[in-house]
């Protein structure tokens, strides 16, 4: 961590050199927040003692005044109801009167501190977490968690009690994923387009990291950023967020996962779900909002929104159950006979052959032999390199290939499909849910 401070943090790490002592904070929040209402300041979750929001205000320096408006008119929110405790250049530390909870806030959107034009969300919450990893760095914080999350979820009283109960195991893990749903947002036509948009669109997200589980692939977990928390010593091993306009949340634990588990948090009694408010956005240009935009635009929202052929993760998992067979060969040249599976045609073996080949897989195998004395460290080697990236690029190609994406209704009668309902009571139960929705609107 303090070599992640020293050659790799954002410089705001450096301004927080002043501030007052005072008792240690029991948990952190990151929140970046662009063109965003103070309903974000809602009371937060109880933690023990006093939390800290750190409240990363931005906007790139090509934003419209309207996004500026907002973002002023937010900072001026938190300005007239706390209490400012202390100030630095860009950060000012506020305690809420309301809560027991205290605000960091952030100034990237004021002139002269703007995001560069293709910074966006994965630079905002670098820079919110890397002020915890220094807070933490500094015991100023009496957890090893930074939780990431976004102004429009709605967090659960359990959300701070889970991860404190998992401090012990902090060295295992490098991230938490919690569980999470889209909430409802009214009854007017337009709502109800967009509530069936969202809908559509969390099934398949579900739908992928059940996939990814029938594969046996290490990388089967939901890459949301609004609903995890990262360990600030894995984050500092990879260098933390990428300043990415999106998508910065599945590459980020992508790296995560290669360094620690990335553990899944089964919603119970002691783990109530997060809320995500149901909506359009135009903040990135992919990601949940930007795919409800898209699916809205259709004319026939069931009909035409695609999923992935569910055979594509049959092919998945065949790759991945050869890398035992492939070392006990001893040979890093890929043939249709290393991919052993009675139900696989073989026009799909050789587009898996062909798509395996498209990535290069030879020379992995290559250096994976080199590097490995036995199948664990081999396996290993393989599944660091083919990681969650890759694995979405070979379903691409086979997509584009020979498996286009189909339908609701194709979706819902596939065998493979039915296999994981069965396999998935998360999957099952949201795909009820949605299909009752659904139904209700015909």
């Amino acid at each position: 961590m303090e070599k992640y401070l020293r050659n790799y943090a954002e410089p705001e790490t450096r301004d927080l050199d002043g501030l007052p002592d005072q008792p240690a904070w029991e948990n952190v929040m990151v929140i970046p927040a662009c063109n965003e209402g103070s309903g974000l300041l809602r009371a937060p979750p109880p933690c023990g003692g006093r939390s800290l929001m750190i409240l990363v205000i931005n906007e790139m320096e090509n934003a419209s005044a309207q996004v500026s408006m907002t973002n002023a008119a937010l900072a001026a929110v938190v300005r007239e109801r706390c209490t400012r405790q202390w100030q630095s250049s860009g950060l000012s530390l506020w305690q809420d009167p309301d809560a027991e909870r205290d605000l960091l806030l952030v100034d990237r959107f004021s002139e002269g501190r703007k995001l560069p034009a293709k910074g966006g969300v994965g630079f905002a919450r670098k820079i919110g977490v890397d002020l915890a990893v220094s807070l933490i760095q500094n015991q100023r914080i009496n957890t090893g968690w930074i939780h990431c999350t976004d102004a429009d979820v709605k967090l659960p009283e359990t959300y701070f009690s889970r991860s404190n109960r998992l401090q012990d195991t902090g060295s295992k893990y490098s991230a938490l994923v919690y569980p999470f749903s889209h909430r409802d947002i009214g009854e007017s036509p337009a709502s109800i387009d967009v509530m069936m948009a969202t809908g559509l669109y969390e099934l398949s997200l579900r739908y992928y990291v059940a996939g990814m589980k029938y594969a046996h692939s290490p990388y089967a977990f939901h890459t949301i950023g609004s609903t995890m928390a990262v360990s600030a010593t894995h984050y500092a091993k990879v260098r933390g967020f990428p300043k990415r306009e999106a998508g910065e949340d599945f590459y980020l634990l992508n790296k995560l996962a290669k360094v620690g588990t990335v553990l899944e948090l089964e919603s119970g009694l002691d783990n109530d779900i997060i809320e995500i408010e149901s909506r359009r956005s135009d903040r990135v240009p992919f990601g949940t909002g930007a795919a409800v935009n898209k699916i809205t635009e259709l004319s026939d929202l069931v009909g035409e929104f695609l999923f992935y052929d569910p055979t594509v993760f049959k092919l998945l998992g065949v790759w991945l159950r050869s890398l035992s067979a492939i070392w006990d060969s001893g040979s890093p040249e890929l043939t249709t006979a290393d991919f052993a599976d009675n139900q696989c045609t073989d026009r799909h073996r050789q587009a898996l052959l062909a798509g395996l080949n498209a990535l290069k897989t030879q020379q992995a195998l290559e250096h994976a032999f080199r590097q490995s004395k036995n199948l664990d460290q081999f396996k290993r080697q393989m599944h660091t390199w083919f990681d969650a990236f890759r694995t979405l690029k070979l379903i691409h190609f086979l997509r584009d290939c020979c498996l286009p994406s189909v339908s609701y209704a194709q979706l819902e009668a596939h065998p493979v499909f039915e296999v994981l309902l069965e396999s998935d009571s998360d999957l099952l139960a949201f795909q009820k849910k949605l299909s009752n929705s659904l139904q209700q609107q015909e």
